[in-house]
């Protein structure tokens, strides 16, 4: 897939107890260019490491300062810093993507490998639950 033109792409990488999942999106369009999903079978810094070197060569006409890279999940933080990735809050990362892609959602419930998460967006009339 050729890159010309595109000055900086993100990649989000969600480091879990169970699974790496990576998504390549031009931030501008918001458009997803690339994904993928793997088990990792406890190794997460091996297909952290794997993934980044697919997602490069899925874009081999990308410069390489034309990056950022973005990391969450329980795995994320210690591979922050050979990666050049910012860390951002599992919860955090959730609510900003459902505000942008989905704002008329009430609550999200997030299962994951090791716990789960309900973000409420909106007061409910009924429970007066309040807002996130």
């Amino acid at each position: 897939m050729g890159m010309s033109g595109r000055t900086q792409l993100a990649i989000g990488m969600d480091v879990g107890s169970t699974t790496v999942k990576a998504v390549v999106v031009d931030p501008t369009t918001k458009a997803i260019l690339w994904s993928d999903y793997q088990r990792h079978n406890t190794k997460q810094p091996e297909y952290v490491l794997s993934m980044l070197q697919t997602i490069l060569g899925s874009f081999p006409g990308h410069p390489a300062s034309g990056w950022r890279m973005f990391l969450t999940g329980s795995g994320a933080a210690p591979l922050c810093a050979p990666t050049g990735g910012k860390f951002v809050q599992e919860v955090n990362a959730v609510t900003l993507a459902v505000e942008h892609l989905h704002p008329d959602v009430g609550s999200v419930v997030e299962l994951g490998g090791q716990d789960a998460k309900i973000i409420i967006f909106k007061a409910s009339e009924k429970s007066a639950a309040t807002a996130a």
